[in-house]
């Protein structure tokens, strides 16, 4: 996918008529005003990048992209209603301004807090993480730290940040968001799903856990554990399953195996996706009836973390 300006267009000898043809045949997609990319964009992710290798060339020296621009090129999470608009920041004395394609902050950047991703310069990993903890709700700027830690952030230099915000707006979110990040956290849904069974008033699960039967052989790994109660938790969402026919077949028998042989080494396994996420008590009596199920003194086997490098004490 190439973005290029009208200027670079002209330069090559395109001229406006043939533009137009190639626009008409689909051949030329116009991305913003005097912007047009070789081809469509496929989704709206890759629509935002094209609107910014659209926008760059018009920014001011010094401007860097942040927020959910440099998010999305550090590959953080991000969320439809995010991606309008190209998001920089103006450094002191430049001033912020929102129109409808750029939103402009008026911030101070340390030069540590600044990096080149894809050739574009933008906000550090960690910078990014802290300007959309701060911009976004709880449970969301959870979701972004979880993918920063996992990405190899520093948790060290975020708390660091996020106590140079203090007093600015959302910086007590990024800080609450912070103290229970984990990077063990693999999707968006797990990272919502700790925090749906922290709201639900459950225990708090292990993560990732690696699942062995009683000769060491590895059944599978779990994206939750209760390990004392004799309980797997398992978020699905369905992402796996799609694609041609046959594949989600096979997806889906894989699916079904794996969990009979969790719950023939005595593992009781409960599943949920993202209309359980919506109904917090409803996901605490299923885990709780699980719980009344299990047996775990009669599991034949053990579970270990995967990734004990990322556990925390919270």
């Amino acid at each position: 996918m190439t973005v290029k300006r009208v200027s670079q267009l002209n330069a090559s000898g395109q001229s406006r008529k043939e533009r137009g043809r190639l626009s008409k045949a689909g051949e030329l997609v116009h991305v913003r005003h005097g912007a047009y990319a070789d081809e469509p964009a496929a989704g709206v992710v890759a629509r935002h990048l094209q609107l910014v290798a659209g926008t760059v060339p018009l920014l001011s020296p010094g401007t860097v992209l942040s927020h959910v621009s440099a998010g999305l090129l550090h590959t953080l999470p991000s969320w439809e209603s995010q991606l309008g608009r190209v998001t920089v920041i103006r450094q002191p004395p430049g001033h912020g301004s929102r129109r409808t394609f750029l939103h402009a902050r008026a911030l101070t950047l340390l030069p540590e807090e600044v990096a080149v991703v894809d050739g574009f310069r933008c906000t550090s990993l960690e910078r990014t993480a802290v300007d959309l903890a701060c911009s976004l709700p709880f449970e969301r700027a959870v979701a972004v730290l979880d993918a920063t830690l996992r990405l190899g952030g520093d948790s060290a230099v975020i708390a660091d940040i996020i106590d140079r915000a203090a007093g600015r707006h959302g910086a007590g979110t990024a800080r609450a968001a912070l103290a229970v990040a984990d990077g063990r956290s693999e999707s968006v849904g797990e990272s919502l799903s700790r925090v749906r069974l922290v709201e639900a008033g459950l225990e708090r699960p292990a993560l990732q856990l690696n699942v062995f039967d009683a000769f060491g052989t590895w059944l599978a790994r779990s994206d939750f554990g209760w390990k004392e109660r004799g309980v797997l938790g398992e978020f699905d969402g369905r992402i796996k399953y799609t694609g041609p026919q046959d594949e989600v077949a096979r997806a889906v028998m894989a699916e079904k195996d794996r969990e009979a042989r969790l719950r023939e080494a005595g593992w009781v396994v409960v599943r949920w996706g993202w209309e359980d996420l919506r109904d917090p008590a409803a996901l605490r009596r299923r885990i709780e009836a699980a719980f009344a199920q299990a047996r775990p003194e009669k599991i034949r086997g053990w579970a270990e973390d995967a990734y004990p490098q990322f556990a925390t004490e919270v």
